[in-house]
C-alpha cells in the first residue's frame, strides 16, 4: 500500500486468530459498509483482499506509528493483547476498542484486557450485562442486498435447519421435533432439510440422528443435505418457508436475522439476540434450548396455519429490514469511532 494511502487510514481492524470463524464472516460483512463512512483496513489472517481493504504488518508497523491517532478495533483477546502492546510498549497512537459478542462471564484475562480499552461495544444488551465496564450496544446487521425474499413461489413447503451438525447447535432437537410433527401429520406435504457440515468428530452423532429418522420411516421427509458453500446460504434461505435456530448457546445469532430478512418464519431458542428481538407469536417463536417438544408444537402451528405463518414471516422481515440492516451496524460503530477520535487525550 502506498504511503499516502496509509496515512489516510483512520481505523485498523485486526484479525489475528489463525482460524476462520464467525468473527471473520462478520468483518467481511460490515467492513465494506464501513468503507462508506471511514477509511478502514483489515490486518492479519483470513481476510479476503477482494472483499475488504487490507494492509500488511509491515505497512502498519512502519506506516502507522505516530503521525496521527487511529482506532484499533479488536474482536478477540489476541487482538486486544497486540493492541495493548502497540499502545503501551511501543507508544503507537491508537485508541483501543473491543467488540464483545460473548453471552457468558469473561475470564480474568479478558477482563484485564478490556479494562485497558478506550471503549467497548457489546453486540446485545444481554451480552453487555456480563461486562464490568461501560459499553455501547451495537447490534450486528444483515446485508439485505444478499438476504432478501424469493421472487417466485415454490410449491414445495420446507423447514430448514442451517448450521453445523452437532448437539450444541440443536440438530438432535430439530430431528426429534420433526419426527414428532410428521408422525402427527402423516399426510403433510412439507419436508425438513438440514444444511451444514459434519466434522469427523461429530460423524457418529449424525449417524445416530439418521438412525432415528430411519426408524420412524421418514427418510424421504427429513434429509441431510451436507456442507454448503457460504455464498450459497442466501439462496437456501429463499427456498425455506420456516427456519429453525436451535443453538443451546449463541453469542449473537445472525442466521436467524438472515432468515427473517429472507421472509421465512423463525423458531429460535432463548439465547443470543433472538430473545431480545423476537416477540412470541408476532414475528417468530421462542422455545427453550433442548426442548424438542416445544419446537414441535411451534412448527406444527406454523405448517398448519398458512395465514399465521405468512403474517409472522412478514413481521420478521419488516423488523430486520428497518432496524437490523448492515447499514445500522456500520453507523452505530461509526458513532463510537467518532467519539474516540474526537477525544483530546487517550488513556
Amino acid at each position: 500500500m502506498k504511503k499516502n494511502s496509509l496515512k489516510s487510514i483512520d481505523v485498523i481492524s485486526p484479525s489475528l486468530g489463525r482460524r476462520f470463524s464467525g468473527i471473520n464472516a462478520s468483518m467481511h460483512t460490515v467492513i465494506p459498509e464501513q468503507t462508506k463512512l471511514t477509511n478502514i483496513a483489515g490486518l492479519g489472517f483470513n481476510l479476503h483482499k477482494d472483499k475488504i481493504p487490507v494492509i500488511s504488518f509491515n505497512n502498519f508497523l512502519f506506516g502507522c506509528w505516530r503521525d496521527k491517532w487511529r482506532i484499533w478495533h479488536a474482536r478477540r483477546n489476541v487482538d486486544m493483547v497486540v493492541g495493548i502492546i502497540f499502545r503501551y510498549v511501543f507508544r503507537y497512537k491508537i485508541k483501543l476498542l473491543f467488540t464483545s459478542a460473548s453471552q457468558r462471564q469473561h475470564s480474568w484475562f479478558t477482563k484485564f484486557c478490556y479494562h485497558k480499552m478506550d471503549a467497548v461495544i457489546a453486540t446485545t444488551k444481554s451480552g453487555g450485562e456480563f461486562l464490568e465496564c461501560e459499553y455501547d450496544v451495537v447490534y450486528h446487521g444483515v446485508n439485505t442486498d444478499k438476504f432478501f425474499p424469493r421472487v417466485k413461489n415454490i410449491k414445495q413447503k420446507k423447514i430448514g435447519f442451517i448450521n453445523r451438525i452437532r448437539k450444541q447447535k440443536g440438530a438432535e432437537d430439530f430431528v426429534e421435533a420433526m419426527i414428532k410433527v410428521f408422525s402427527s401429520n402423516p399426510n403433510s406435504d412439507w419436508i425438513a432439510e438440514l444444511y451444514g457440515e459434519t466434522t469427523p468428530k461429530h460423524k457418529e452423532f449424525e449417524e445416530k440422528l439418521k438412525s432415528k429418522i430411519k426408524a420412524a420411516n421418514l427418510e424421504d421427509k427429513i434429509v441431510f443435505k451436507g456442507f454448503v458453500e457460504f455464498n450459497s446460504i442466501p439462496d437456501i434461505y429463499r427456498t425455506c418457508d420456516v427456519v429453525v435456530c436451535l443453538s443451546h448457546v449463541e453469542g449473537f445469532g445472525l442466521p436467524c436475522l438472515e432468515a427473517m430478512a429472507s421472509r421465512a418464519a423463525v423458531v429460535a431458542t432463548r439465547t443470543g439476540v433472538w430473545k431480545e428481538i423476537i416477540k412470541q407469536g408476532e414475528n417468530g417463536y421462542l422455545v427453550d434450548a433442548e426442548s424438542p417438544d416445544q419446537v414441535a408444537e411451534k412448527l406444527e402451528t406454523l405448517i398448519t396455519n398458512d395465514s399465521l405463518r405468512e403474517k409472522i414471516a412478514q413481521n420478521g422481515y419488516e423488523l430486520v429490514t428497518s432496524k437490523y440492516k448492515i447499514e445500522n451496524e456500520a453507523q452505530g460503530i461509526q458513532k463510537v469511532y467518532d467519539r474516540l477520535l474526537n477525544q483530546k487525550n487517550a488513556k
